[in-house]
């Protein structure tokens, strides 16, 4: 469907965001009287706006004949997915107007950096549908109740200066910063962010959260057990908290100045509560000439760009590829699966050797070693994958290898932004090719993919998956310093019944002119713009003054 405006889509979209609000993503009996009151409209309009949601793809609506019959609606995208997927026009709360302010603006001392990306950025609004790049611009525009840095594991407070556990771990009081502000110079009220911390209560996010109040200054999260990992989930910049009233506006240490589909410019904001960083600005740009690779982060200065100067290199392997097979479907009998881990083993085993982006797994990771045996295979087979120029070749290999085994395979790539929907386009696949990044705590990225990815679902059945759930919730309940091992021993447990199949690790770069100090990493080599500086004597390249 084709809008006539930016307004009457961002119209639908809230109509759309009350739906979601009350039913969820589940399936739900509801007649079109109830539906029509949720969206405060006549039961013929509400039958039109159905219509248009799902020529959007938004949500399945199934009507029944017979006047009050009741119908069958699901909800198919959260409003964050919908955010990422109409590129970044709408925020994830209702879109309103916020209220006009005199904006602070930082001081323009400080240093200026560029970032050569390979690909345009999505406006920065926290969902778990953002790729790796967008997370870390997001832990730069947004800040949650704890933040990472980059050289330490356990989070630390952010948006709460003090955080308090009682006893039973069932009860966390956050004690709110005062005088924060946000970047349209608009004063946090702490309103605010219960507003947007309710949003994930109870979600796959907050799996353990039964509810989350507020008394003053003080946010109190009522749990229903334990969870030993609360604060790297209320971390991760996915679950930052922005202006409720508009998800592109933060609380971070740097703002957004500029935003075009070939640039986006990070200015230092005035009001954050932390130290005041060195750079002033940090420019991503897509050159139109030479792209960079995509597993390549280049990290320049203005200087460094005209006249190249000696470089530095940063690398980290924290992302693997695996594979796994539909387990309910059931069109691959053991021997038959057994054929395939051994094919793809030996391409990736080619990828290791041959791509200088390719890591070989760590020992846990390993599968135990399968010999070759010459098995009919299926004339035709369903595959699904993980969207990237790696995948695509790594895919385009075993199609090779299948097909000369008399075998066709059927190939459906799907996006980082599509990853998580709740979506049934898993049903009838029969093998999966996917890609895991890891966060600031490796175990526990592992734990978060599985919680919000519906795959394991429709791969699984919802019986296996509960019962891994329930594991994930008494590692959840256990001691701290077990965690790490009771999840590497979970997915030993997965690779040893051939649940997944692990390939090869992903190695990324930072690239780096030796002038630049103060570079910490975060995951998969982002640096942290808050502790950059430039070391370049006798010269203001680079470096702006408020004097003029």
């Amino acid at each position: 469907m084709i809008f006539n405006s930016a307004a009457k889509k961002s119209s639908l979209l809230r109509r759309y965001n009350r739906l979601l609000n009350k039913y969820s993503t589940y399936p739900n009996e509801l007649s079109l009287a109830q539906i029509a009151e949720t969206l405060a409209c006549t039961s013929r309009y509400a039958r039109s706006l159905l219509n248009e949601m799902q020529e959007e793809g938004w949500l399945a609506w199934s009507s029944r004949p017979g006047r009050g019959a009741l119908g069958v609606l699901q909800c198919r995208m959260t409003t964050a997915a919908l955010e990422t997927l109409l590129a970044g026009e709408y925020p994830a709360a209702e879109t309103k107007n916020t209220p006009a302010t005199v904006e602070t603006r930082a001081s323009e001392d400080g240093y200026r950096y560029v970032i050569s990306f390979y690909r345009p950025l999505l406006t920065p609004v926290p969902s778990v549908h953002v790729d790796r790049a967008g997370r870390h611009v997001l832990q730069m525009v947004h800040d949650g109740l704890m933040r990472h840095l980059p050289e330490q594991r356990e989070p630390v407070p952010g948006l709460a200066h003090t955080v308090r556990v009682s006893d039973d771990g069932l009860c966390w009081r956050f004690m709110l910063r005062r005088g924060l502000v946000w970047h349209n110079g608009e004063p946090v009220a702490p309103e605010q962010l219960l507003a947007a911390l309710q949003r994930y209560v109870g979600g796959p996010g907050l799996p353990h959260v039964v509810s989350a109040t507020l008394r003053g200054h003080v946010l109190t999260l009522t749990l229903r057990q334990p969870d030993i990992m609360l604060p790297w989930r209320l971390a991760n910049p996915v679950y930052a908290l922005p202006h409720p009233e508009n998800g592109s506006i933060g609380l971070g240490p740097f703002r957004v100045t500029e935003h075009t589909n070939t640039r986006m410019v990070l200015s230092r904001a005035a009001n954050w509560y932390g130290e005041t960083p060195q750079a002033a600005e940090v420019t991503f740009n897509t050159p139109l000439n030479s792209l960079p690779l995509p597993f390549e982060v280049h990290l320049d200065t203005p200087r460094s760009l005209l006249t190249p100067d000696a470089v530095t290199c940063k690398q980290s392997t924290d992302a693997f590829y695996y594979l796994f097979f539909n387990m309910l479907r059931a069109r691959l009998s053991p021997e038959q699966q057994k054929v395939i881990r051994v094919l793809t083993r030996s391409i990736s085993a080619a990828f290791i050797e041959n791509e200088k982006n390719a890591a070989p797994l760590p020992e846990w990771m390993r599968e135990e070693e399968e010999s070759y045996v010459e098995t009919p295979l299926p004339a035709t087979l369903n595959l699904i994958y993980f969207r990237s120029p790696k995948m695509t070749k790594l895919v385009g290999a075993l199609e090779k290898s299948l097909s000369y085994r008399g075998c066709r395979l059927n190939v459906t790539p799907v996006s980082v932004t599509h990853w998580l929907l709740q979506d049934n386009i898993w049903e009838e696949q029969d093998i999966c090719f996917a890609f895991m990044r890891f966060g600031h705590y490796p175990e526990f990225s592992m734990e978060e993919r599985f919680r919000h990815s519906v795959i394991w679902r429709w791969f699984w059945g919802t019986e296996q998956w509960q019962r891994a759930t329930s594991t994930l919730d008494k590692i959840n309940a256990g001691a701290a310093a077990a965690y790490h091992q009771r999840i590497q021993r979970l997915l030993r447990f997965m690779i040893h019944r051939g649940l997944i199949a692990p390939q090869f690790l992903q190695r990324y770069r930072l690239m780096a002119p030796t002038s630049i100090e103060g570079i910490h990493c975060y995951s998969q080599c982002w640096p942290d713009f808050t502790r950059l500086w430039t070391d370049e004597p006798d010269t203001d390249e680079g470096v702006a003054t408020g004097a003029s």
